[in-house]
Parts: C-alpha cells; sequence; structure tokens
C-alpha cells in the first residue's frame, strides 16, 4: 500500500484532470481526457454520443462494454 501522502498527491492530480477534462475546450483539455480514457478504460466520446443519441442502441451499447 502506498504511503498516505502519495495517495492524497494522485488523487489531487486526478481530480485536477478530470477537471479539465469536463471542460473539453482547450487541447490541454483534450490531453486530459485522452489521459484519464487511458488511466479509467471509458471512452467520453462513446457517452457523449450515447447521451446525444446518436444511433447507438441498447444492445449495441451493451456488445461494446463487453468487448473488453
Amino acid at each position: 500500500m502506498k504511503p498516505y501522502f502519495v495517495r492524497v498527491v494522485l488523487a489531487k492530480v486526478g481530480f485536477a484532470l478530470a477537471k479539465k477534462a469536463s471542460r473539453n475546450q482547450t487541447w490541454f483539455d483534450r490531453i486530459a481526457r485522452r489521459i484519464l480514457e487511458r488511466v479509467l478504460k471509458f471512452n467520453f466520446d462513446l457517452d457523449e454520443m450515447v447521451l446525444m443519441d446518436q444511433g447507438y442502441d441498447p444492445d449495441e451499447l451493451d456488445r461494446y462494454q463487453n468487448r473488453r
């Protein structure tokens, strides 16, 4: 287990990245989003497409999520 101060620093860095990634306006925001996608193994673009109802039905989404 990592020391407490290391976990605190990592949590602060993660929170700062998430805050930047949620804006998605500058190039650094987009880089933060890609970093979080890799760390969390989550596709933010897919989430936005589903929310905007751009052609994914529940079966397609289920197949995509179970593909990994």
